[in-house]
């Protein structure tokens, strides 16, 4: 494990004395509040979005649904009790970043999180298909425009890639992954977090 560790980058000292500072200050809620993930969109009223869709079909307009911050989720920021969500939509990253930035107590930013599992907005095919090239550079090429696009919109943890050796095809989600060779498994992980 060492060996791994040995690679992680230190915090400067400024950094460190920053981060000792924050623990310090902060409650066992505020803690606790940093291990916390929750949605940052508001419950969508589903028989309005219809009503709405007909009547702009009826019109021949298109008609996209309004996509609000959770005011859930503004409560809990401002008191400490939310560290983290997912949300793939600028504005809303944008906002709540924001209220954690200026009206939390010790302005801790969240982390954004969202699935990233084969290009956000150049969409890729899934890595199971991927891995099927065997090409790593071009694999790594891919994971390097989706997390470019990703860090663009604010989103810092893509829950990507997902490296486990898949041998049972009844799991859902084995096209996540480079399928059941261990030695293809290895070379497309180490691609795609170079990436």
């Amino acid at each position: 494990m060492s060996k791994f560790l040995s690679h992680a980058r230190k915090p400067d000292p400024v950094t460190k004395a920053k981060i000792d500072d924050l623990l310090a200050r902060m409650t066992l809620e505020e803690k606790v509040g940093q291990l916390v993930m929750m949605s940052a969109f508001a419950p969508i009223d589903w028989d309005q979005v219809n009503r709405e869709l007909k009547l702009a079909e009826e019109r021949g307009e298109s008609y996209e649904p309004p996509v609000k911050v959770n005011p859930r989720i503004v409560e809990k920021i401002h008191k400490g009790e939310v560290g983290a969500t997912i949300c793939g939509v600028l504005a809303l990253n944008n906002e709540i970043q924001r209220t954690a930035a200026n009206d939390s107590r010790l302005g801790i930013p969240l982390l954004i999180g969202q699935d990233v599992i084969h290009g956000l907005y150049t969409v890729f095919p899934i890595p199971l298909a991927e891995s099927c090239t065997w090409n790593p550079d071009l694999l790594e090429r891919a994971a390097r425009a989706a997390a470019v696009e990703a860090a663009a919109m604010g989103i810092d943890w893509i829950f990507a890639p997902m490296i486990d050796i898949a041998r049972d095809p009844r799991w859902g989600r084995i096209a996540e992954g480079a399928g059941e060779d261990p030695c293809l498994g290895t070379a497309m992980a180490l691609a795609r977090v170079r990436g």
